[in-house]
C-alpha cells in the first residue's frame, strides 16, 4: 500500500511539474500568482517546477526501492502535516480565498491523512 501511495504522490508532483513547465502563466494564474517580470517567472519555475520534479524523483525511487519506502512515507507525512497546519491558518487569517485554494488543500488533506494512516500502521509494526 505504501508503494501505491508513493506512486500516486510522484504522479501528482510530475503532473504539476509538467504543467508548470509548459504553461507557467496558466498554472501561476490558477494558483493566484501574478508574474511581475521575468525574474518572477524564473523564480516560480525554479521553485515550483524544480521542487515538484525533485519530489517526483525522490518519491518514485522510494516507491521502487522497498528499503527506503518508509523514508518516502515519513517525508510525505511531514510535508503534508505542515501544509495541513499552515494552509487553514493562513486562509483564516487572510480570508476571501478562491475555490482553487480549497481544491488544492482538499487534495493535500486526502494525501496527508492517507499518509498518516499508513505511517501509524507502519509504526505499529515496528513496535
Amino acid at each position: 500500500m505504501i508503494q501505491i501511495y508513493l506512486i500516486v504522490n510522484a504522479f501528482f508532483y510530475l503532473l504539476f511539474a509538467v504543467w508548470c513547465i509548459f504553461k507557467p502563466t496558466d498554472t501561476a494564474t490558477f494558483l493566484g500568482y501574478n508574474f511581475l517580470n521575468n525574474s518572477g517567472k524564473v523564480e516560480y519555475l525554479s521553485i515550483y517546477t524544480g521542487l515538484e520534479l525533485g519530489f517526483t524523483a525522490f518519491l518514485a525511487l522510494c516507491a521502487f526501492y522497498p528499503g527506503i519506502r518508509l523514508a518516502g512515507l515519513i517525508f510525505c507525512v511531514c510535508t503534508y502535516a505542515a501544509i495541513m497546519i499552515v494552509r487553514p491558518a493562513c486562509a483564516l487569517y487572510y480570508g476571501n480565498v478562491s475555490k482553487v485554494t480549497y481544491m488544492v488543500g482538499g487534495l493535500e488533506y486526502i494525501l496527508g491523512i492517507w499518509g498518516i494512516i499508513l505511517l501509524i500502521g507502519e509504526l505499529k509494526k515496528l513496535n
